[in-house]
């Protein structure tokens, strides 16, 4: 398979004229006190959301309070490698896209405007959750499947909360040996073979699945038959060093994990891994 690279796709842009005013104002020069006044601005002018279109016109809402959502104001950008290497493999093989750890739809909208795609967009926080459902809806996509809960080895109770207050892509499950902590809430978890069974009828080959759970990972894998009716094509999963040594010992055990299971595993422009720091944060396996 050729190297995936990044196709130069235009930032996002403002959908409404206080929505491109903001983002004028926010891509513009430096001052001491722009921080502070464009989020006022954004808080006056738009009740603390900006409506963008990316990716040939894809229609989502951003909340430039978040992490997420400012570096999409900022920049027009949230991780465009990873996301050019989603539709470019979506194009190239129509199918189911399974967005583990959905957020508030970046990939998911993105991918739903793709012809005949199927989206399966997985969020456990029901904040983010409710904001995914709003920006899919926006697209007219109305057979895209939104699953609140999450995913993992079995079906159980877990708790889950933000490792960060102003990231909403940092919530993550709390280990069950932690002691009690405020802010948790209890969600479900469900393998996500048996999800996909239920949702994807008839059974249909993923194209990719994108799984990004803050180092929840390998329980989600633990929930999939790799040799089943739902191996993937391609995994594009999130690879972060500390969260990785814990749950993998490492690249080397994701390397090993992914080598017995059939699947080559490479950074996000198709380049061999040869650095623990990686574009994005983010891995691609690829059916060999």
């Amino acid at each position: 398979m050729a190297s995936a690279q990044v196709s130069g796709t235009p930032p996002a842009i403002g959908r409404r004229w206080r929505d491109r005013a903001l983002i004028a104002y926010a891509r513009g020069p430096e001052h001491p006190t722009k921080v502070r006044l464009l989020h006022w601005l954004i808080r006056g002018l738009a009740a603390g959301r900006i409506e963008v279109c990316y990716c040939g016109g894809v229609r989502i809402a951003i909340e430039p309070a978040d992490y997420v959502g400012w570096a999409i104001l900022r920049s027009g950008h949230y991780e465009p490698a990873s996301l050019d290497l989603v539709l470019r493999l979506m194009r190239a093989t129509p199918g189911p896209f399974v967005d583990v750890g959905a957020n508030i739809g970046w990939y998911s909208c993105a991918v739903a405007a793709v012809p005949d795609s199927i989206v399966v967009a997985i969020e456990p926080d029901c904040v983010n959750c409710a904001a995914l459902r709003k920006n899919l809806a926006g697209l007219g996509r109305s057979e895209a499947v939104v699953v609140n809960a999450a995913v993992g080895s079995r079906f159980e109770p877990v708790r889950i909360a933000r490792r960060a207050p102003r990231n909403s892509g940092s919530v993550a499950v709390v280990p069950a040996d932690t002691p009690r902590i405020g802010g948790a809430d209890w969600v479900a978890a469900l393998p996500l073979g048996a999800l996909l069974g239920s949702v994807v009828v008839p059974a249909i080959r993923p194209t990719v699945i994108k799984i990004d759970v803050e180092g929840f990972e390998r329980q989600v894998l633990a929930g999939l038959d790799l040799s089943g009716p739902f191996r993937p094509r391609n995994i594009v999963m999130e690879y972060e060093p500390v969260l990785s040594e814990a749950a993998w010992g490492g690249l080397a055990g994701i390397e090993a994990f992914f080598g017995q299971n059939g699947y080559e595993i490479v950074d996000v422009y198709g380049r061999p891994l040869t650095a623990a720091v990686l574009p994005e944060a983010n891995i691609w396996a690829r059916e060999r």
